[in-house]
Formats: structure tokens, C-alpha cells, sequence
């Protein structure tokens, strides 16, 4: 399927289709998601235009981000994961590109990570986010950045046992994330699907200095409230999801839509 090309208007089955957000309807995602392809269009054509060496790395920033809208509005809308991953590497390539140690962007950075994992990314492009964390631990301004435990965590499930980063000893955002974090560090599967529904339950307004708390209020801003961060966790732990499949924050397909026998890629 080539990039943009998600169908969600243009047959009876189409409109037939579910969507899996719960807050707004299909209208609203598909205005977003024209005004989204324009906007990535616009940047692309200024980047076209310019020598990469001579380009600001905010554009290529700002257009990694433009992608990820891109990812969040086409789930709400129902489209089926696989074909996320395209739009998720092409995301990657201009986010690595657009790098920038003095203003780190932990919770964008958190985002991609976490999708990376869910997405099943290959291990090549996997790396790629690993070395980004590894540049930003290594190079970010201390006031700015700290080397993040739930970050590692996630990379290092996808690493070889001699690949894994261990000298990450504290959270980043203590108050939003000690009780993710806290999942990584249970056993007993009973007492981590209480936590995981304890968390998601907690989530947004634990959110509530985020920019985009609130957002379903505003005209042509809301574009889904999912935690992928806590679906990542709750995958990599293989935790029992099976009581949120209908919560309005937890993605729920993205974490299985590789398992057998499952029918939210069918």
C-alpha cells in the first residue's frame, strides 16, 4: 500500500467500517486527516527545494511529527496496523534527520519508541531509535534531559542480552510514570493486570499539563487519546489486556495484531 493511500471514504465498505475512537466521528478524523496529508505535502515540496545540509533540522522535526499525527488519526479511524509501519518509517527517517540535543522532546521521543516496539519495526530501524536515546544520553544539555528508565526498558526488549543499556537508574518524569514503570517489576500475573488497569484508569489525568489534554474540546485538534507507551509496557510483559479492549485510551489492536488467531487485522 503506498503512503496516504487509506481508503476510508471512497466505498460503502469503507464508511461501513468501524472506527475505534470513541470521543468523535469518522467526518472529524477524515477533515484531520486531509488537513494532515496537506501540511506534510507543503513540507515536503520546502524540503525538496533545499539542500539537505542547508535545511534547518526543525523542518525535518516538524514533519516527523506530521507523520506521527498522520499514524494517531488513521487508528482512531480504524486502519489496520500493518499498514501504519510505512508511515512510521518514513516518520523515522526525517525525525532522525531533524535530531537536536539542546531542546529534547522526551514525550515525543517516548511516543516513538513505544510505536516502534508495538509496530514490530525491523531490527535495523529498531537500532536506529536505539542509537537516537544512546546520542541524547550522551549529548543532551543536563537541564534538559535525564537518562530514562522506562525508555531503556522498552529498547532493551528488543536487544541481545550483551546490546542492553543498564546505566539509566531513574525516571525522567517520576510523578507521570512511577506506576508504569512499577508494572516492569511485577511477577505475579493477577497483581500486574490490576496495576495495568489501575494505571490506564489514572492515565489522562495524569496528563493533564500535557498539550494535548483536553484537545476533543477544541475544533479540529483531537486526533485520539492513546497510551502506547502503556500498551508497549503491557506487551513486553505479556500482561492480561483483556478487560481493555474497550477503553477509550488504551489501544488495545496495536498490541495484538500479530497474535494468532486474532481478528482486528482481518
Amino acid at each position: 500500500m503506498g503512503l496516504f493511500n487509506f481508503n476510508f471514504g471512497g466505498s460503502k465498505k469503507g464508511q461501513n467500517q468501524p472506527i475505534r475512537d470513541k470521543i468523535k466521528n469518522r467526518k472529524h478524523f477524515e477533515k484531520l486527516l486531509s488537513k494532515e496529508k496537506e501540511i506534510i505535502k507543503q513540507r515536503n515540496e520546502i524540503i525538496s527545494k533545499s539542500n539537505q545540509n542547508d535545511t534547518n533540522s526543525y523542518i525535518y522535526y516538524a514533519i516527523a511529527n506530521n507523520y506521527m499525527n498522520l499514524i494517531k488519526i488513521t487508528y482512531s479511524l480504524g486502519v489496520k496496523i500493518k499498514d501504519l509501519r510505512e508511515t512510521y518509517i518514513v516518520s523515522l527517517q526525517s525525525f532522525l534527520l531533524g535530531f537536536e540535543s539542546d531542546e529534547p522532546m522526551y514525550f515525543d521521543i517516548l511516543n516513538r519508541v513505544a510505536l516502534g516496539f508495538l509496530l514490530n519495526i525491523s531490527n535495523e530501524n529498531f537500532k536506529q531509535l536505539v542509537d537516537y536515546v544512546q546520542r541524547m544520553d550522551e549529548q543532551a544539555k543536563p537541564a534538559d534531559w535525564t537518562p530514562d528508565q522506562l525508555l531503556w526498558f522498552i529498547l532493551n526488549s528488543r536487544l541481545m542480552e550483551d546490546e542492553k543499556q543498564t546505566y539509566a537508574d531513574k525516571l525522567a518524569f517520576p510523578k507521570l510514570y512511577k506506576g508504569l514503570f512499577k508494572l516492569t517489576q511485577i511477577s505475579d500475573a493477577q497483581e500486574a493486570k490490576k496495576a495495568l488497569e489501575d494505571y490506564i484508569g489514572k492515565w489522562y489525568n495524569l496528563n493533564k499539563y500535557a498539550p494535548w489534554y483536553n484537545n476533543h474540546l477544541k475544533k479540529n485538534c483531537y486526533r485520539g487519546y492513546w497510551a502506547w507507551e502503556v500498551a508497549a509496557i503491557a506487551k513486553i510483559m505479556n500482561i492480561d489486556d483483556s478487560d481493555l479492549k474497550d477503553n477509550p485510551y488504551y489501544p488495545y489492536d496495536m498490541v495484538h495484531w500479530e497474535d494468532t488467531g486474532t481478528t482486528t487485522e482481518e
